[in-house]
């Protein structure tokens, strides 16, 4: 594994690594944030990531989406060769992390995406626009940012949302307490939480029936109806 570039981010000194077809995305406390296949770019090289996917089988015809959280773009890859026509945008803090993932990761070839260079929870707070799904990936290290957990941070990202649009956070273990605050939160203003780690929708029948409706119209192999189907609802 060879070392292309260390930098000094906002929050987190990071590493760009490279091995055969293989790019890597590090903290320095030797946490992953995005891995890159050449061979297969639009999968991303991290299970978290490839299953963001199932947030389309909630909002299968989504127009927009908002991410918080950037790394190296491969949840926006993915979801933009997923669905042509949508448009993504991602709000990151660290101007390192815009830099590095253009470099290293060419985001900046993306068609349809906007990148926001601005803390999330300020983002939330002034947005105007409405969004079918937003996801919030905002790990420092191995680390859920305190702020993303707190009932005002997920009422400005509910606000965010069109009335039928679904709410997807990344939860790694951490901080029991935290993760029970954040349901707690999600649940009393988004709505009803699904796990996988955890979504807002329908009934189990109607989820694996429109992600299987929609399975054939995505142009590569990462089944979407058998995400669903380990989908709990928590």
């Amino acid at each position: 594994m060879k070392t292309l570039y260390r930098a000094k981010g906002l929050v987190q000194d990071l590493i760009i690594t490279r091995k055969g077809g293989m790019t890597t995305l590090w903290s320095a406390a030797g946490i992953r944030h995005t891995v890159f296949d050449s061979a297969v770019p639009h999968l991303p090289g991290l299970e978290y990531a490839r299953n963001m996917l199932a947030v389309l089988a909630f909002c299968p015809q989504v127009p927009s989406c908002l991410i918080l959280g950037l790394g190296g773009g491969s949840i926006p890859r993915m979801l933009l060769a997923a669905r042509p026509q949508i448009e993504v945008e991602a709000v990151e803090i660290d101007p390192a992390v815009v830099e590095l993932a253009a470099r290293y990761f060419d985001i900046r070839a993306l068609p349809r995406f906007t990148i926001h260079l601005e803390d999330a929870a300020v983002f939330l707070r002034r947005c105007t626009s409405r969004y079918g799904i937003v996801i919030v990936d905002t790990y420092v290290g191995e680390q859920f940012s305190n702020q993303c957990a707190t009932r005002e941070f997920i009422n400005d990202a509910r606000k965010c949302l069109v009335d039928n649009g679904v709410l997807a956070v990344n939860w790694l273990s951490g901080n029991e307490q935290k993760r029970e605050d954040l349901l707690k939160n999600i649940r009393s203003t988004v709505g009803p939480v699904w796990q996988l780690p955890g979504l807002k929708t329908r009934t189990r029948p109607a989820i694996i029936a429109a992600a299987a409706a929609l399975e054939s119209e995505i142009p590569f192999e990462n089944s979407l109806k058998r995400l669903v189907q380990r989908l709990r609802n928590f």
